[in-house]
Order: structure tokens, then C-alpha cells, then sequence
């Protein structure tokens, strides 16, 4: 009797996908009788995936045995294989004129997926999962992908001397490399942004919606370039938070003179995850002039300490972690806990006071984009990064616990209590409010209902 299988795997909210039988490549498998079918799926009509889609199906042996590209949701792919378990691993988003995509012949997990020299990243997605087949068997598989690369959405620098000819910003240590099983490669590399003069005169930004990089290998350092004929003067500055994958990045700067450049940035996840604040500083201890064939790599003596007051080494924040319904530098401490590499004590941090912000009359985005406006102005004792609570954090919010607290260690003047009306939280890929005194938040769904924002964050100290 023939058998029917389903697999349905979800690695990722964001992204998922393949199918179709184009392009196929098969190398040294014999057919078999057992048919594997691979679909494309979407649970959230927002959400895209980028093609085309490159599948690889990896015997017991590591061989890949197949290889096929899928260039819409349209398209299903159908493989007829011997009985055995397979690991099947798809790329999206490399297409063929940037990137170098390793045969069916040479092939592996760890084969990189390689960018075309003069070429730039694309919105990259990755996804994998384990089939096994039976004999006479045919199983179908909804694969899932994850998006591996960061968005530079905005980048804009302002008040320009009028000297600079051109104005470029570098991020680094980046990855070099992605991989077939959605790992990246240990290689590090630069990469540069150049930003175009606005017809001010004055104000130099990006003009193009693609920029992707891959994510930071490490703490990063983003240094700002003024170009004036063949001298470069550089202002770097070490990012106290990571520049990670599925990120979108939005930063904008104004140079204030005397060799000092000030910028703020948000960074800004899928709805999901709120958004995150960080603000840059840059000034005249961060600053090189060099020819510019020779300019200034990271982790040079010459690079400006970190300007956050109580973060030293690479964001982590001096002495211990403080105790759950404490005070830290006018913040309410809502949670303590072990990080995943169990060397440092992840602190989550709830803001003394909160911004009226409605959301009757407007969508989502428009009052998303207020929310992330308002962000910036929260950064208080050097603690930076303020979002959106999430669903989670907004169900540990303890109003009394809070206000009795910072009413005991700041006084009646020194922060805004909680009160029961409506704040704002990220739920999944919606923006909805809750009571701020409430037992429970389930029941109110409906964001516009949303008057107030009072922002979290996390800080990290060295167990």
C-alpha cells in the first residue's frame, strides 16, 4: 500500500517557502520510488519571500543528490527519491547575476553561498529540515525560511562642511559568507555605504531601499568617512548593541563641527519584536585623518571608548546585576536571568515615565513610526536601547510592585506612575494595547486603544 506523509515544519514567523520543477540538476542518486513534493506557504499575507529559491537535497552520505530553483510561490517542486532520510536545505534571494550558487556535483551543508565580485548582498533567506522517506512512499514538505540579512533603511548625515566631496559609512566586522545550512562562515569583511548630497548641500544620504549586509560577526564598530580629495577623516564608534540578521537599521546624524559628529539610530526588528533604540556619538577621540589608501581599521588605539557611561566592556554594564523590583539607575528592574551562554545576567528594565501617544484615527504604521520617533528621547543614565514591550513583558509589568517602588526610591516627583489606562505593546506581527493595571491583557486586542507609551529594555552584566 502506497503511504501519504505531511510534514509541516515553521522555523520562522517571518519567512518560509519553495517548489516547482525547473532547473533541476540531479548527480549520481538513483530515481527510486518514493516521491517527496516541496510547496511554498505563507500564515501571514505581510510577509514575502525573496526568489529565487535554491533547494538542495542532501542524502544519508551528505551527497546532495538534487538541486532545483523555484522562481515564484507558484511554482512545486517534485523529487523522485530512493528510501533514506534527506536533509534539505534552500537559499532565497541569491540571484544568479550576484551570486555564485555551488553545483548539485559540489555540494555540501557547509558549501558558501558566494557573492559575485562587484556584486551586493539581496534579502537572503535560509531554511532546512530532515525528511525521511519509506519506500513507495510519497510526503509532502511545507519548508520554512529565515531571513539572514540586516536592512539599511535609512542612513542620513547632516550639516556637511561643504569641503567634503563625499561622505561613506562602513560597518564591520560583518560575516563574509553565508552558508548552505543557514550558518555564515568565520571570514569577517567591511562594508561601505556611499551617501549622495541632497540638492541642500548639506545633507548626504542613501537614496537606494536594497542595502542588506549580513549581520555583525562580533561587537560592531560603524565609522562614519568625510572624503576631501585624497584625505579621509573618520569617526568611529563601537555599537554597544548587535547589529544582527532580520534587522531593519535606520540611523541619522548631524555633524556639529570641531571634529565632532553626533548621531542617533534606530534599529528596528519585524513588528514582532518591537522596535530597539541605540544612540551614537561620535567626536574628535574618535576621529583620524589618513590617506586614503590607508584608512583606519577597527580595534585601533585610536578608536573612541565607549560613551555610555556605565557600559565599559562592549556593553556590559559595571558591577552586579541588581535584584527583580529594585531601581537601577531610575529604572524599575521587571526580570533577572541567565543569558543563553550562561557568562552574563540579562537585566530587563522598565522606563520611570511614559509618552501619551494615541492611536485613534491613524494605522498602524503611522503610529509605529511615532512610537519609534519618541524612542530616542527615553535614554536616561546611559541606558539606551528602549522598545516596545512584548506580549511577555507587557504580562510582567506589576503596576503596584513598580509604583510602590519608584515612588519609595525616587519620590512622588521622580517618575509617572502606572495607571490604568491603555499602553501600547507588540503582539505577534500586531501593535495592541493593554491596561496598564490588569490582571490580564488577552481581552484587548485592538491597538487604538493605545495612549500611552512606557518602554522596556534590557542591559547585560558580567556573572
Amino acid at each position: 500500500m502506497k503511504k501519504t506523509h505531511v510534514i509541516l515544519t515553521l522555523l520562522s514567523a517571518l519567512t518560509f517557502l519553495t517548489s516547482c520543477e525547473k532547473s533541476l540538476e540531479v548527480a549520481g542518486a538513483a530515481e527510486g520510488n518514493s516521491l517527496l513534493t516541496i510547496y511554498t506557504r505563507s500564515d501571514d499575507a505581510a510577509s514575502e519571500v525573496s526568489y529565487p529559491v535554491m533547494v538542495y537535497a542532501m542524502n544519508a552520505d551528505g551527497q546532495c543528490v538534487r538541486r532545483q530553483q523555484l522562481v515564484s510561490a507558484d511554482d512545486r517542486l517534485a523529487l523522485q527519491l530512493e528510501a533514506m532520510t534527506y536533509q534539505i536545505y534552500a537559499i532565497g534571494g541569491a540571484t544568479d547575476g550576484d551570486y555564485a550558487m555551488p553545483g548539485v556535483a559540489e555540494a555540501t551543508a557547509t558549501s558558501v553561498v558566494a557573492l559575485n565580485a562587484d556584486a551586493n548582498h539581496g534579502d537572503l533567506m535560509a531554511g532546512k529540515n530532515t525528511v525521511t522517506l519509506e519506500d513507495n512512499e510519497s510526503t509532502t514538505l511545507a519548508l520554512s525560511l529565515s531571513r539572514k540579512v540586516m536592512h539599511i533603511e535609512r542612513l542620513v548625515i547632516k550639516n556637511v562642511p561643504a569641503t567634503v566631496d563625499l561622505v561613506t559609512v562602513s560597518f564591520e566586522p560583518l560575516y563574509q559568507s553565508l552558508l548552505l545550512n543557514g550558518e555564515y562562515s568565520t571570514a569577517t569583511t567591511q562594508q561601505r555605504v556611499s551617501l549622495t548630497e541632497q540638492s541642500d548641500g548639506t545633507t548626504w544620504q542613501t537614496v537606494a531601499d536594497d542595502i542588506y549586509m549580513l549581520p555583525a560577526a562580533d561587537v560592531a564598530t560603524i565609522t562614519v568617512h568625510f572624503h576631501t580629495g585624497d584625505i579621509v577623516t573618520s569617526f568611529a564608534y563601537t555599537c554597544p548593541q548587535p547589529l544582527q540578521a532580520n534587522k531593519h537599521i535606520r540611523i541619522s546624524g548631524t555633524f556639529t563641527g570641531d571634529n565632532e559628529l553626533t548621531l542617533t539610530g534606530t534599529i528596528s526588528g519585524d513588528r514582532w519584536n518591537g522596535t530597539t533604540t541605540i544612540n551614537f556619538t561620535f567626536n574628535s577621540d574618535g576621529s583620524q585623518t589618513v590617506d586614503s589608501s590607508d584608512e583606519p581599521a577597527a580595534g585601533s588605539d585610536d578608536e573612541p571608548s565607549n560613551p555610555t557611561g556605565g557600559q565599559t566592556e562592549e556593553g556590559v554594564e559595571e558591577g552586579s546585576a541588581p535584584e527583580e523590583n529594585t531601581i537601577y539607575k531610575e529604572c524599575f528592574v521587571m526580570s533577572v536571568g541567565d543569558d543563553e551562554t550562561g557568562e552574563y545576567v540579562i537585566v530587563t528594565l522598565l522606563h520611570k515615565t511614559e509618552e501619551a501617544i494615541t492611536g485613534e484615527g491613524k494605522t498602524q504604521e503611522e503610529v509605529l513610526e511615532e512610537i519609534s520617533d519618541a524612542l530616542p528621547s527615553f535614554d536616561i543614565n546611559g541606558i539606551t536601547g528602549w522598545k516596545l514591550p512584548t506580549y511577555e513583558e507587557a504580562k510582567a509589568f506589576k503596576a503596584n510592585v513598580a509604583n510602590y517602588v519608584f515612588k519609595e526610591e525616587l519620590g512622588q516627583k521622580g517618575f509617572t506612575q502606572i495607571s490604568s489606562d491603555f499602553y501600547f505593546y507588540i503582539h505577534g506581527t500586531a501593535l495592541k494595547a493593554f491596561s496598564g493595571t490588569a490582571t490580564s491583557i488577552s481581552e484587548i486586542t485592538d491597538y487604538t486603544y493605545g495612549q500611552a507609551l512606557r518602554p522596556v529594555t534590557t542591559v547585560k552584566f558580567k556573572k
